[in-house]
């Protein structure tokens, strides 16, 4: 029998491609396959939740102006952790540059987000440009906020409102409106760890902008629909969110432990007070920040108090 080359040649060339293929299409089923688990462990990574041992980020929020022609930086900070706290001092690790290191900066961090919590007075003829630089480092870890004057950076009061749970919705005419309240706490003789305190904050507020009905809570992102839940390997923490009534909220703002606050969370002003009992884990010396909230806008006040040593420490 005769074979012709041509045809030898065309039936080699068609058995190649037909290898070539064979080999090629498990390694495309497998990249198609891997694909998705990529895209997963990817989307995965993003949203892994810690206990502890991550940064605490400063925040600059923006700055706003003073009646008396100087500026106000604001901050807050992001502590990555979901559980711990902590505690870093004010000094070379938590500190700002230019001096002084100490501006008022808290020097406990709570879990999660935390808006507006000080403020940074820098005078009129501050260089617009010129950096006011807030250094963290915790758990090993370095984190920088950069402040500047640039006018993209400039902030008003409903910026605050919507951020700390006051909604958008709120009108500009309300906003000029309302006053903040006013805030003092009683000065606290020593405490001993493991005892609870009587803490009182007195409160007066111009009524405005009054008892209102909650806020609807967000709902989901439609992006966010459907889509497969993340590892929820940490439960998220609990945030306070301030009623619509004249309220406190207490924190501890430096120390060196954490402090149990009862009751929890904002506490509705009665007859122009606001009582809780603080039981401190730890002896040392302690700044406890209460914010007066009227619904929209909030005052500070801080008291310090000397904790010693009791059998009950914990």
């Amino acid at each position: 029998m005769r074979v012709r080359i041509a045809d030898c040649g065309m039936r080699i060339g068609r058995t190649t491609r037909a290898l070539v293929v064979q080999a090629f299409r498990p390694a495309l089923w497998l990249a198609l396959a891997a694909a998705p688990l990529l895209a997963q462990t990817q989307s995965t990574e993003l949203h892994i939740k810690f206990r502890s041992g991550q940064s605490v980020v400063p925040v600059y929020e923006g700055w706003e102006r003073v009646p008396d022609g100087s500026f106000n930086m604001v901050f807050g900070y992001m502590n990555r952790n979901h559980v711990q706290e902590l505690a870093v001092p004010v000094g070379a690790q938590n500190g700002f540059d230019p001096g002084p290191a100490d501006r008022g900066q808290p020097a406990y961090f709570y879990p999660r987000e935390n808006h507006f919590i000080f403020r940074v007075n820098v005078p009129r003829d501050w260089d617009r440009k010129k950096e006011l630089v807030w250094t963290i480092v915790a758990n090993g870890k370095t984190e920088l906020a950069r402040a500047t004057l640039l006018d993209i950076w400039e902030i008003d009061r409903k910026v605050e409102i919507s951020n700390n749970g006051g909604g958008v919705q709120i009108s500009n005419e309300l906003i000029a409106k309302d006053q903040p309240p006013t805030i003092t706490i009683a000065p606290v003789a020593r405490a001993r760890a493991g005892t609870p305190v009587a803490m009182t904050a007195s409160v007066t507020d111009d009524g405005i902008p009054g008892e209102r009905k909650p806020r609807t809570p967000r709902g989901l992102e439609p992006s966010l629909r459907g889509a497969p839940p993340s590892p929820v390997n940490v439960p998220l923490p609990q945030r306070p969110r301030p009623p619509q009534v004249l309220s406190v909220l207490w924190m501890v703002y430096r120390g060196p432990a954490a402090v149990a606050f009862d009751p929890e969370g904002y506490v509705k002003v009665a007859d122009g007070k606001a009582d809780v009992k603080a039981t401190f884990s730890r002896a040392g010396t302690y700044t406890l920040r209460a914010f007066a909230h009227d619904g929209l806008l909030r005052t500070p006040a801080d008291v310090t108090v000397t904790v010693d040593g009791g059998n009950s420490e914990f």
